[in-house]
């Protein structure tokens, strides 16, 4: 029983290692591109792309746009930019709105942002076609002044739950929780503006929509402008007030320094999807195992590194169970602990059911939100990332427990076994013996080739041979062509 268990582990980890060699070269491809990646980020992407409009002197207007989701990645350029206008000096910041919504976490950090921004900030929905939807609409509401360019809508601020990315169902005690919540947060930022509290909240317990010439005259926003030009000039002289005061903006002939997306914060967009960090978990989990199972020199090691660091960057920007994650970890370590033991499938069943307790828990009800309900994580990708590592450890798993079925043979041919001579032994030459060619010596005399022989002992890698005695035992012996 030992000497089958050796063999089979022997089996198990010279299969791993073939594919692992195979790999290696593809990895270090990747763990190259990975690492450049990173350097390029870690250079480049805190500070910003920013494109500045040249000027010697004057007063500036900092335009950031956000287009698409509110996510994390969102928040953070919102937060950096009101910081850089800041520091700039600016006379306002314009942030150029073009939205479906998001998640209810990212949306109030933005709107806690600019209720405390130390300069006007001005947030437009633009161009003509653009949409502040849901999430959108509260982050127009909690600007000091609200701009909209025509053929463009806000509203629509229902809270909805999703799932995979789609609508589903929820329970109608829950929904009443999450809709008076919205309704008392979006009349809240509309009276502390001076804006129009009844519609905002129609516009989440009705999910009303305006466009930019009612919005105009239901006292939603305060300006219809067809660009940005036309924006900075009717919103020159217009006086506003917060924590810098009460002043006039001049805003008319301001020069634009338009800051856009810093690399990390279009990394962060990627991977603080919950779909995306939670395969870049297991990826990097996975990874970093067989580095540990079996060594590449740590091409995969370095790449499972990558991924896990991406993931729980994810992660940090959205709300998990860390406990879950540790599970899930305890789950790929079980794996790799039974690919490495050669075990019967026991130990891979448990961390197969472990990752699988893990995925489900890691998002719970308490996670992110769009508009207050939950968004969780797609079943079909849990299901499918799940069942690929158990497919995947049950082929290895059944080929070793398949190979433990076989007899197990020693690596030299023992004293007593047959064969047949290959090149004539005077007294050295070479005999087949398993079908495998072996240097032979007769223990007397000369052999001719075809002749039948018996291994009686070996020197070192030498086969010691002596002729058969009969002629059952040589046809036994020597192929026979058909």
């Amino acid at each position: 029983m030992e000497t089958d268990g050796r063999v089979r582990s022997d089996t198990v980890s010279g299969r791993i290692r073939s594919l692992v060699r195979f790999l290696t070269p593809i990895v270090r491809s990747l763990a190259g591109v990975a690492v450049i990646a990173v350097a390029v980020i870690a250079l480049l992407g805190w500070s910003g792309l920013r494109m500045y409009a040249q000027s010697a002197a004057g007063r500036e207007v900092v335009v950031a746009r956000v287009v698409g989701v509110i996510d994390p990645a969102v928040s953070q350029y919102v937060d950096r930019v009101v910081t850089a206008a800041e520091r700039r000096g600016a006379e306002a910041l314009i942030i150029v709105l073009d939205t479906p919504g998001g998640l209810d976490v990212s949306m109030r950090e933005i709107v806690h942002r600019l209720l405390g921004a130390p300069l006007p900030v001005i947030v437009m929905v633009g161009p003509s076609g653009a949409r502040a939807a849901s999430a959108g609409t509260f982050i127009v509401l909690a600007s000091d002044v609200a701009v909209m360019a025509p053929g463009t809508t806000m509203g629509a601020a229902h809270p909805v739950a999703v799932e995979g990315g789609m609508v589903i169902p929820i329970d109608p005690v829950m929904m009443e929780k999450v809709t008076n919540d919205a309704v008392g947060y979006i009349r809240g930022l509309a009276i502390q503006r001076g804006r129009n509290a009844d519609w905002a909240e129609r516009a989440v317990r009705e999910s009303m929509v305006l466009g930019s010439s009612d919005a105009l005259r239901a006292g939603v926003v305060e300006l219809v402008a067809s660009d940005l030009e036309d924006a900075l000039g009717q919103l020159d002289g217009r006086r506003v007030s917060g924590p810098w005061g009460d002043r006039p903006l001049r805003t008319r002939g301001a020069v634009k320094v338009e800051i856009s997306p810093s690399l990390a914060e279009l990394t962060l967009a990627i991977v603080a999807q919950p779909a995306v960090a939670y395969l870049l978990c297991l990826v990097g989990l996975v990874l970093i195992g067989s580095e540990v199972f079996a060594a590449t020199g740590g091409p995969a090691g370095l790449v499972g590194t990558i991924c896990l660091v991406l993931a729980l960057v994810g992660f940090n920007s959205l709300p998990v169970e860390k406990g879950a994650v540790a599970v899930i970890g305890l789950g790929v370590s079980l794996l790799v602990a039974e690919l490495k033991a050669g075990g019967h499938g026991m130990v891979a069943v448990g961390g197969v059911m472990a990752i699988a307790l893990g995925s489900w828990w890691l998002f719970p009800d308490s996670g992110p939100t769009i508009g207050g309900v939950p968004a969780r994580l797609d079943p079909l990708i849990m299901v499918g990332a799940v069942g690929f590592l158990a497919v995947s450890t049950g082929l290895v798993v059944g080929k070793a427990i398949g190979t433990v079925r076989r007899p197990a043979q020693t690596a030299m041919p023992l004293p007593g076994e047959t064969g047949f001579v290959i090149t004539a032994l005077a007294p050295g030459g070479t005999v087949s013996v398993r079908g495998e060619a072996w240097s032979g010596r007769a223990i007397a005399g000369t052999m001719e080739s075809g002749q039948a022989i018996r291994v009686t002992d070996r020197r070192g890698l030498t086969l010691i041979v002596e002729p058969l005695a009969t002629g059952a035992e040589l046809g036994s012996a020597v192929p026979r062509s058909e």
